[in-house]
């Protein structure tokens, strides 16, 4: 069987689909290709234009894309930016290679120039595809790297396509099969994109069959015929643990409150990418996560609904070659009961701190009863009488003076005991500028808080928060009984910024950009720029009323959502994993220091009077 399809908007006329399966080879449709000595202009912005709009979209597996801010080296989960095809973005843009179950619907060989000869595998590769009679078409950098895009029918789990880059890359050293690794974080570069040094990413192939190939796409089965005669690899093996800047091996990390994995297990849901050390097949390490979930007290539909939202794209992968994909879930889940039941479950505790752990320990000064009432009269103060913070050292005063006063809440005093890991936990800031940061408040003219006692041994230092004049009528919009807000684990990713403009919606309500620039101290423009990345993140919604927009915010389990999406409660755990084990190497030095004055003491004792020298009387 064997039909013709019609491409009026590109006036081709493409036979497609035999009956074996395979497409018609690809000389039948007169596609010419660029030599290496014939390629494209790189500067040429308005094609560059032309292609993005026509390939961006067809390429990407997610309606945004990541942009990058430091000249192409990164492509953070933080700044994705909705895909515009009308608009071709200033800086580097990747789109996403893989939907929010961890599928791809396109297998892209990217060849790097610094990892063998491009030009080579490039003509290999491509009569390859020839040979099997795949449509593709490819790219190039002004670097001298080159893209292929192979589409493909059906969704394909980025394991699979991970597969297929890594076997290829060991008969064409230059293919980096990086891009298919992480279900989450996968992207490429499409046809258009700026390049890091100036230029744009240009095709190479015509653009015409270049929209016919990705429209059409090839059967899955073409896989197989690519890979003909190439043995199978095993995988690499995701050697760290937490994909963020926190030094620290958390494989050893088990919470002890119910309803969170620990994250490396986080880690496997969110990217797909596990310890082949530690886990022989997709099969163990997707039986892994479901055990953790069953023994973090988590229930089938919280699960279910972290693989259907994209919270787990690459749990959802391991799942995708199943038709009944909650029937294999709930198989494994009594798998998972069945082993927890023989082998007992491991206790787990949670993501906040308590005193004994962080260094927090409350301090012994008379807990006033109206300490509340003072507490309100500075979240007042500091929500209305003090300027907004518009400087990166204002919003660091701003948030931990915040986390002072969630601790002062929950001590029922005004006067703290906390160390500076605790504080950057619930402040967001390094810990390694919080003393400066306590010391400047302190040195203020009229300062908020004052120092009571010096840290010593496992002590933290104690301040004592000063609110403002008894007679500032209690307006707080904080509400009455809830505690002041500590920075929430999402912020720590999306950035200080991100959270002012957040918390301004969250306490005024609705508001137009100008509104929130107003109460913020924050310039329209960066105000702007934070509701567009709050809102590409699913944390702000728009209406629109009498020709203007207004932002609000949308629920807080949108917020714990994006906190899971972007890894963030990761990076909260690991952080206190290392903080746990560097105050245990404090406590332990000052135990060592301790049992060395109680020794050098004694022998003192045990020498005894000093002699009278002869002679002396």
């Amino acid at each position: 069987m064997s039909y013709q399809l019609n491409l009026n908007p590109l006036g081709l006329n493409l036979l497609n689909k035999s009956s074996s399966g395979y497409r018609t080879p690809k000389s039948e449709f007169n596609i010419s290709v660029a030599c290496p000595d014939e390629l494209p202009d790189f500067h040429d912005r308005q094609a560059a234009q032309v292609e993005w709009k026509a390939l961006a979209p067809l390429i990407s597996h997610s309606p945004v894309v990541r942009v990058s801010r430091d000249g192409g080296k990164t492509y953070p989960h933080k700044w994705v930016r909705e895909l515009q095809p009308d608009s071709l973005p200033l800086m580097p843009a990747a789109v996403h290679l893989h939907d929010k179950h961890g599928c791809g619907h396109v297998l892209v060989l990217d060849l790097d120039q610094a990892a063998g000869n491009v030009d080579d595998d490039y003509t290999a590769l491509t009569k390859t595809l020839d040979d099997t009679g795949a449509l593709w078409f490819a790219d190039a950098s002004p670097s001298g790297g080159r893209h292929i895009y192979i589409p493909l029918n059906d969704d394909v789990p980025h394991t699979v396509l991970a597969d297929v880059a890594r076997r290829l890359a060991t008969r064409h050293p230059s293919v980096d099969p990086n891009p298919h690794y992480s279900a989450d974080t996968g992207c490429i570069r499409p046809p258009g994109s700026v390049w890091k040094r100036g230029g744009h990413q240009r095709l190479i192939t015509d653009l015409k069959e270049a929209i016919a190939a990705a429209t059409l796409r090839n059967p899955t089965s073409m896989i197989d015929a690519l890979l003909a005669g190439i043995p199978a690899s095993p995988p690499p093996s995701a050697e760290n643990d937490v994909d963020v800047d926190v030094d620290v091996d958390v494989s050893a990390y088990v919470p002890d409150t119910q309803h969170q994995v620990s994250p490396r297990i986080a880690r496997i849901a969110r990217t797909g990418m596990y310890d082949t050390t530690r886990y022989a097949s997709d099969s163990e390490a997707r039986q892994a996560v479901v055990t953790a979930c069953v023994r973090a007290g988590l229930t089938q539909v919280e699960v279910i609904r972290r693989i259907e939202t994209g919270i787990w794209p690459g749990l959802a992968s391991k799942y995708a070659r199943y038709r009944q994909r909650r029937t294999a879930l709930l198989r494994d889940w009594k798998k998972a009961r069945t082993w927890l039941s023989t082998h007992g479950k491991s206790s787990v505790q949670s993501g906040t701190t308590s005193p004994q752990v962080t260094g927090g320990v409350p301090h012994p000064a008379t807990k006033l009863p109206l300490a509340h009432e003072e507490l309100r009269r500075l979240e007042h103060h500091l929500a209305h009488t003090e300027p907004a913070p518009d400087s990166a050292a204002a919003r660091r005063r701003y948030f931990l003076l915040r986390a002072l006063l969630a601790a002062a809440h929950q001590d029922r005093s005004l006067t703290i005991a906390r160390g500076c890991r605790n504080l950057a936990l619930t402040s967001g800031i390094d810990r390694t500028k919080i003393p400066a940061v306590l010391d400047s408040l302190c040195a203020e003219p009229r300062p908020l808080i004052r120092k009571v006692t010096d840290a010593h041994g496992k002590q933290a230092a104690a301040y004592t928060l000063l609110p403002p004049d008894a007679a500032t009528p209690d307006r707080s919009p904080w509400k009455i009984g809830q505690p002041v807000q500590i920075l929430r684990p999402a912020f720590r990713v999306l950035g200080l910024t991100a959270a002012a403009v957040y918390e301004a919606l969250e306490l005024h309500g609705a508001n137009s950009g100008r509104g929130v620039a107003a109460i913020t101290g924050l310039s329209p423009t960066t105000v702007l720029e934070a509701l567009g990345l709050l809102y590409t993140h699913g944390l702000t919604k728009t209406s629109h009323h009498g020709g203007n927009t207004f932002w609000s915010v949308t629920t807080s389990q949108d917020l714990v959502d994006a906190a899971e999406r972007l890894g963030a409660t990761a990076i909260v755990a690991a952080l206190i994993l290392r903080y746990r084990t560097e105050r245990l190497a404090w406590w332990a030095w000052l135990a060592e220091r301790a049992l060395l004055a109680q020794i050098q003491s004694a022998a003192h004792q045990a020498v005894g009077p000093g002699l009278w020298p002869p002679g002396c009387e």
